[in-house]
């Protein structure tokens, strides 16, 4: 069960993240930016929490087991730091 935690996490879970805080900073600067800027703001973090969910969708409907993906992954992760 933590595998597959630990794949939505480092798959998913950082968009979901930022998309949040993306959002959530364009509220609150309510006053010192120009509306189109917030908006524009507002609209990437929506973007980046809609993309979280098609990660999801594509994690929970994938026929690979958790385990592997997560192996495929770091291994990914050592050939970039190499």
């Amino acid at each position: 069960m933590w595998d597959g935690v630990e794949l939505w996490l480092r798959r998913a879970g950082g968009r979901l993240l930022m998309g949040v805080a993306m959002m959530v900073l364009a509220v609150v600067r309510e006053e010192r930016w120009w509306l189109p800027i917030r908006v524009l703001v507002f609209l990437a973090g929506v973007a980046a929490v809609a993309d979280c969910g098609v990660e999801t969708w594509k994690l929970i409907r994938g026929k690979e087991s958790t385990r592997v993906a997560l192996d495929r992954l770091e291994a990914a992760e050592r050939a970039e730091r190499d």
